[in-house]
């Protein structure tokens, strides 16, 4: 009788533990409910263990009986309260920015008048084919320059004659470059005439460099 109640004392002192469990931990600083820790946990299991034990020992060997029951029931305990989350999945590094694309350059090109065009003409001489040709190259491999075609000229002359002598050379030098292979919408044309001299008017080496047709990306 002495037995049996002991036994039952334990079990419902467990009971009333277990009970108390339920009520989830509000301290922030533990990640999990304090009923889940190892030490409560073995300790559960301790008691479970130990009042089973005790409860089915004779009386000569209760004693013997608990302390195996404690055992066991530790180990039980604390394998049965035991983290089950899931193990973190680690995230996938990112993948690294690829290098943006060298941007492609244009080097200016300046053609003088006197080697491309003859004399108050717009039309080109055949001697200006091979440095357009290279410039129809150029612009091929790189499709995604744009230029500007600016034409030139000294201060011989009025201002609106020279402008439209100007605007006339420039347009013939990107109609020469479309029969080689250039989009037409990769290039702007425009005549200055006069505006902007390089060198001095009063010479004539002066206007020479002054009549010239400037290529350069936009």
């Amino acid at each position: 009788m002495k037995k049996s109640t002991t036994g039952l004392l334990l079990g419902s002192a467990l009971v009333v533990g277990l009970a108390g469990c339920a009520t989830p931990n509000t301290d922030p600083s533990s990640d999990r409910p304090w009923y889940q820790q190892p030490v409560v946990c073995g300790i559960a299991g301790g008691l479970i263990g130990g009042s089973i034990g005790y409860a089915t020992s004779g009386s000569s060997d209760e004693e013997e009986g608990a302390a195996t029951g404690t055992v066991a029931g530790a180990a039980l305990g604390a394998m049965l309260c035991a983290d089950r989350s899931p193990e973190p999945v680690a995230e996938p590094e990112p993948m690294p920015e690829p290098e943006p694309e060298p941007v492609p350059t244009f080097e200016p090109v300046t053609l003088q008048s006197d080697v491309t065009f003859a004399f108050d003409s717009s039309e080109l001489r055949p001697g200006a084919a091979a440095e357009l040709n290279q410039v129809a190259n150029t612009l091929r491999n790189n499709p995604e320059v744009r230029v500007i075609i600016a034409g030139h000229t000294d201060s011989v002359g009025s201002n609106e004659y020279n402008q439209g002598l100007s605007q006339r050379r420039a347009d013939s030098v990107r109609d020469y470059l479309v029969s080689q292979g250039v989009a037409n919408g990769r290039m702007r044309t425009v005549g200055y005439g006069e505006e902007r001299p390089v060198a001095t008017n009063e010479t004539d080496e002066g206007r020479a460099m002054n009549r010239r047709v400037e290529i350069s990306s936009q």
